[in-house]
């Protein structure tokens, strides 16, 4: 059954995901089909990016993705201890920033097949965002253009912010979650979310981490952003 209730976010969240590709249209990356060396295990998403993806599958697709989950979900993978709104809040608080465990070696994605996304056009932003300008598994690295940090820092914000009552996890955590009986009602109970250590909850803009060097150019994003919140 689909959510409806989720059906307005949803919609201004694929807005934001088509903001972010004209946004980066110009830039240069060399990604290409079945290049997986940044598809880890370690990848997070919001509640709301859950629910569109879950939303997306028919009954027979999410059989197939609970499957995949229940083989391939790896036993050590990033659970994240604080959110991208919570990070600048805390920075800006002079607060200290909690400690987190992060490590590509633990594994691959859950969703590859064949080195290809089987959750692609519904995929997380924290997918959508992985470009490089040289070739990952030669280099051994990402190369992402400061610029392109920027821009992709303010999409995680965005997308929070507008997920602000819901919560944040690990993709494999929050799809089996979502794809649980009770699913959706733990979509809307954050209280009860906030009890559960592999989940971290939401948080509203405070301050946008902009750099100084960035703020005019990306001024006309910022402004069809805020229309949409």
């Amino acid at each position: 059954m689909k959510n409806k209730g989720l059906e307005p976010n949803i919609d201004l969240l694929k807005k934001i995901y088509r903001f972010f590709y004209e946004a980066i249209e110009h830039i240069d990356v060399e990604c290409q089909k079945k290049c997986s060396s940044c598809c880890t295990c370690n990848v997070t998403m919001t509640s709301l990016e859950a629910g569109f993806l879950i939303n997306s599958l028919t009954p027979q697709e999410k059989k197939k993705l609970n499957t995949r989950l229940e083989q391939h979900s790896p036993k050590k993978r990033y659970i994240p201890k604080m959110t991208t709104n919570m990070f600048a809040r805390l920075c800006r608080q002079g607060n200290e920033i909690p400690d987190e465990e992060n490590d590509p070696a633990w594994g691959q994605c859950p969703m590859l097949v064949d080195k290809l996304c089987s959750i692609y056009d519904a995929r997380p932003f924290g997918c959508r965002a992985l470009l490089s300008q040289v070739h990952c598994r030669g280099k051994g690295y990402a190369q992402i253009p400061p610029f392109v940090l920027t821009i992709n820092t303010l999409f995680l914000q965005t997308i929070e912010h507008l997920d602000q009552k819901g919560f944040t996890g690990n993709l494999s955590d929050m799809l089996a979650l979502f794809l649980s009986d009770s699913a959706f009602a733990g979509f809307t109970d954050r209280f009860r979310i906030a009890d559960d250590a592999r989940f971290i909850l939401n948080e509203k803009i405070s301050i946008l981490m902009v750099p100084p060097e960035h703020l005019e150019k990306v001024r006309p994003l910022l402004e069809k952003l805020s229309c949409l919140l």
